[in-house]
């Protein structure tokens, strides 16, 4: 009698840890997905991850709800993110900024890109151009002429940003004597492009090119060893003899560190899905962007090589910030 009380006993609690275990699951499968944007609402970023949203809510069958964690160049929605519990509940939209916070200041942006966090899926990139103002020069050679003479000041969106290391590596591969001025933000730092107070700035094809258009500013070359598909006509640098000159932003992403690989997989493929979407093709076009499907190690690899480039940029050009 009391072997088969014990025996029952034990059926039942092996019953009730696998009902608790299948409850589990499905919370886990059926909660909201935090879709985080570590930028204020109205960027690029922004505008990727809410034309994303509905897409991945449909894919994985799960709510996705947007949220936005702006400051410190996104430092502080990955350092929120690195603390995160690794349960597929919680994914962030990265771009560059994760990769250059760490190789530009002495101090720790607060996380480890390559141990805190899980690449899932790159999903696109898109290189800088040097634009200067329609009244200033009309092509790359009359840029540099000037620079043989003089100090050409360009503008970025403030210290450790993209634009500030794509115009150092300007300088160290021309030569040139560029003096970096930065602004907080990359609306001042255009608006004194356009009013001539500065030679030129590094910025997208999708803030640019209207303002080519708009016969406001001139496109002079592409931070990259190659075209930019839609605009044929910005000559890269290198047809100009100054190499190496490769400064491109990149948006995936990314989830806690310990992140299992199954739930990996399944927001890979649920991003593939979601990326066929012709709206979606359209977006990426209207931002100027590439898109560009690098899935976990072959995303994780792209990140080293970005850390590899700017480290050894910074070094070159003894960048130094607190």
């Amino acid at each position: 009698m009391v072997k088969n009380t014990m025996q029952w006993l034990k059926k039942c609690g092996i019953s009730a840890c696998l009902s608790g275990m299948m409850l589990t699951a499905a919370h886990a499968s059926s909660a909201p997905l935090e879709f985080i944007v570590p930028y204020p609402p109205g960027g690029a970023s922004d505008i990727i991850v809410r034309a994303l949203a509905p897409h991945l809510s449909k894919a994985t069958g799960r709510n996705v709800v947007v949220t936005n964690r702006g400051g410190a160049n996104t430092a502080i929605a990955a350092m929120q993110l690195a603390r995160s519990a690794p349960d597929g509940n919680t994914i962030m939209l990265a771009d560059v900024a994760l990769a250059l916070n760490s190789v530009v200041r002495k101090q720790s942006p607060g996380y480890d890109v390559e141990k805190d966090f899980t690449p899932i899926i790159q999903i696109g990139s898109a290189p800088l151009v040097l634009f200067t103002a329609s009244t200033s020069h009309s092509d790359l050679p009359s840029f540099l002429e000037k620079g043989r003479k003089e100090e050409l000041h360009i503008s970025n969106a403030g210290p450790g940003s993209l634009g500030h290391l794509a115009a150092e590596l300007l300088r160290l591969r021309s030569g040139l004597n560029i003096v970096s001025v930065p602004y907080r933000g990359s609306g001042p730092a255009l608006n004194e492009t356009l009013g001539g107070q500065v030679d030129a700035i590094f910025t997208s094809t999708a803030t640019g090119m209207p303002l080519v258009e708009n016969k406001q500013l001139n496109a002079l070359a592409v931070a990259d060893d190659k075209k930019v598909d839609k605009y044929p006509d910005i000559p890269t640098f290198d047809s100009f003899d100054i190499q190496g000159v490769k400064a491109i932003n990149w948006w995936g992403l990314i989830a806690p560190a310990g992140l299992d690989q199954a739930t990996v997989k399944q927001l890979a493929e649920a991003v593939r899905t979601a990326m066929a979407e012709p709206e979606l093709k359209q977006r990426f076009d209207a931002l100027g962007i590439n898109p560009t499907l690098n899935e976990g190690d072959a995303f994780a690899a792209m990140i080293r090589q970005e850390l590899d480039q700017w480290e050894r940029v910074v070094k070159e050009a003894d960048i130094q910030m607190d």
